[in-house]
């Protein structure tokens, strides 16, 4: 910890000089105590631990290819990185591992690699492996031939922040097994938990997909690779820019996607701020929250993407080349040329009361959802800002969930001249079709200020005004759906041990638990038995639809609360 007391002694001395010296300029100032103290090449490589005895066990050796699948998070301490000379925040680009002894056969290579990291201010692993870092380091397989250190280079730099402690979690999942490979390590006093792991040898499941449980015996919680960190010098200019990148898709049903940035700086000393837009023109909106170098998220319509990149020193920022995430099933952009005020400023439906600012021109509140239950009547209330001129206000629900707003799923919610957050004009009625698809879907609400009294379409380019999305779910009238009546030959009970089938003449094949939405909760194929109890279904205390295959073909529904 010497060297960080040091800096932050002579950055006070700084401070006390600026009243004499006020010409100096700040930034050079910290830019030479910066690479006087560190002694920083463009690039310096740091070895975290000293151990040097050899460990192949599952768990500790990331790489223990006796088990197919293995999932192992380690913890590499801030004060670590300090004694090894480098004491300020930085981009770690590449990982190494030590290999002393190589799995057998010789065929056999460590398969489906991902490398993820995190930070934490906890100095102990566990009592459970953290859950959701990101992904920094992919690959199908590595050719690992002959011992030594061994380098993963990380597709995405990992910005350190000088401060807190780092998680490394290496997860794989193998087709083969065999001998294991092993790793130099370091042995920690007892007490000090740096390594937590879950492994499994059922080719049924993947090594990243295990779940958080540790299952590492405690003799071994104190053991933990020596690892190699390479990091990057600070910046000291205008970062150069890159291409934005973003992994495989599709991008519009729900799931997450990962933005990053290639072939752009990654020295220390930047700072983040990833942007979004309807166009590649703008205008463009800082998302809230998205300060890292990557960005996961996730989004209902086709939408651009960038990151303004800044060395903090410097105070200059560079924008990173936009792309546009899009595909099949994402819904059409609500284009507007103008960036205003002029917009939406509430939405009501059901359990949703959204205000909002009125600008940018578009925002995707799908996170907001709320319930609408076939064939029954709902109201929508939008309220709007005009800035003086006359807007007109449309509203579409997807109710066929096609991925296209169609003139029949389309609402008028009228005209207004003048004032802000006042109602469209019509506060709509809307019936939900018995034909409408069970589940989730978009509901987006448009705004458009025309002086020839047109009313938007969902997709079109308009000059002045904004477009909202948000998500509905469609779920059964439970008045009157439509199962077959509770059958004879069949039982069904629920109680705090589980759900229990019972048939009295004909076998039960298949059992599947749906939500009110329709979507399928749970399944399980039971191969012809006559009776079994459901355990691994937790209770929640609410209505579900159990339905149930029998050996005939015959399906039986029923709708319990558990």
């Amino acid at each position: 910890m010497t060297k960080k007391h040091k800096f932050l002694t002579l950055s006070i001395k700084i401070d006390k000089l600026l009243p004499v010296k006020e010409h100096i300029t700040i930034a050079i100032v910290v830019i030479l105590l910066l690479l006087s103290f560190n002694n920083l090449k463009a690039q310096e490589t740091f070895t975290l631990g000293d151990g040097t005895e050899s460990y192949n066990t599952l768990g500790v050796s990331p790489f223990a290819t006796i088990n197919r699948n293995n999932r192992s998070q380690y913890m590499y301490y801030a004060e670590e990185l300090y004694n090894a000379g480098f004491n300020i925040t930085g981009n770690v680009v590449s990982l190494a591992i030590n290999i002393t002894e190589l799995g057998l056969p010789s065929t056999l290579k460590p398969e489906n690699i991902k490398i993820k990291m995190g930070m934490t201010t906890s100095f102990e692993m566990g009592p459970n492996l953290t859950g959701n870092l990101p992904v920094y380091y992919e690959s199908s397989l590595e050719n690992i031939t002959e011992l030594g250190w061994y380098t993963f280079v990380l597709d995405t730099p990992f910005a350190w922040d000088g401060f807190r402690n780092i998680i490394v979690e290496i997860c794989r999942s193998n087709t083969d097994f065999g001998t294991s490979f092993s790793v130099q390590a370091k042995e920690f006093p007892s007490g000090e938990i740096v390594t937590a792991a879950n492994y499994t040898n059922d080719e049924s499941f993947s090594g990243c997909s295990l779940s958080n449980e540790n299952i590492l015996p405690s003799i071994y919680v104190t053991r933990r690779p020596n690892m190699q960190f390479t990091m990057t010098n600070p910046c000291d200019a205008t970062p150069i820019g890159g291409q934005t990148a973003v992994t495989q898709g599709p991008y519009c049903n729900g799931e997450s996607f990962t933005l990053s940035v290639q072939n752009g700086s990654v020295e220390s000393g930047l700072s983040y701020q990833w942007q979004s837009s309807p166009n590649d023109n703008g205008p463009w909106v800082d998302i809230v929250g998205a300060t890292e170098a990557y960005h996961v998220t996730s989004q209902s319509i086709a939408t651009y993407y960038r990151r303004a990149t800044t060395c903090d020193i410097a105070s200059s920022t560079v924008f990173d080349f936009p792309l546009l995430v899009g595909g099949n099933g994402c819904y059409c952009t609500s284009l507007v040329v103008n960036g205003n005020t002029i917009g939406i400023t509430n939405v009501s439906i059901e359990t949703i009361n959204n205000s909002s600012s009125s600008s940018p021109a578009y925002t995707n509140f799908t996170a907001l959802q709320t319930e609408l239950e076939r064939q029954t009547t709902v109201t929508l209330s939008v309220n709007v800002n005009t800035m003086g001129g006359t807007n007109y206000t449309m509203a579409w629900i997807d109710w066929n969930q096609n991925e296209s707003f169609e003139t029949s799923e389309s609402f008028v919610m009228g005209s207004v001249a003048g004032g802000a957050n006042v109602n469209s004009g019509i506060v709509a009625n809307i019936q939900v079709p018995a034909e409408a698809l069970l589940g989730s879907t978009i509901m987006r609400v448009r705004t458009s200020q025309s002086v020839s009294s047109n009313y938007p379409t969902p997709c079109d380019a308009i000059e002045n005004g904004e477009a909202e999305d948000y998500t509905v779910v469609i779920t059964e009238n439970l008045s009157i759906g439509d199962f077959k009546p509770f059958q004879s030959n069949l039982l069904i009970a629920a109680n705090n041990a589980g759900i229990h089938f019972k048939a009295a003449e004909l076998a039960i094949q298949k059992i599947e638990i749906y939500d009110l939405s329709g979507r399928l909760m749970f399944r399980k194929n039971v191969g012809d038995q006559m009776e079994i109890s459901i355990t691994d279904f937790k209770p929640n205390k609410q209505l579900w639809i159990i339905k149930v295959d029998l050996i005939d073909g015959q399906q039986i529904a029923k709708k319990i609360i558990y």
